[in-house]
């Protein structure tokens, strides 16, 4: 069994929430240690389509989507639901549900009012 190292680690568990224990980086997006997010929210109707798997995968992808969405002063919803989507894909989703993911999420963000 391989030594596991806890700076391997991007996320520990926090509550019923997240936490970033450094700092990331991706493109231009820098999330601070010590951000706490959600995690994923999948809307009831659309939780069928995304396997535990999915979702587990989607933590880092989550965690830039919602400290950009945090900082909307620096970043557009456009770039926050590609850099969602390019992430997710990246661990492995697949294109019909990164697709939907996409939809979902410009549509909820939409309607909140991000423009």
């Amino acid at each position: 069994m391989a030594k596991i190292n806890i700076k391997d680690f991007d996320f520990a568990v926090y509550d019923i929430k997240y936490i970033t224990l450094h700092r990331l980086s991706y493109k231009n997006v820098k999330v601070p240690r010590g951000f706490i997010f959600d995690g994923i929210t999948v809307p009831a109707p659309l939780t069928v389509l995304f396997s535990n798997k999915d979702l587990r995968q989607g933590i880092k992808a989550a965690c830039f989507h919602d400290f950009m969405c945090q900082n909307k002063d620096k970043f557009s919803r456009k770039e926050a639901t590609n850099i969602l989507i390019e992430l997710w894909l990246q661990v492995g989703l697949n294109k019909f549900k990164a697709k939907i993911a996409q939809y979902g999420v410009s549509v909820y963000q939409w309607l909140k009012g991000w423009e």
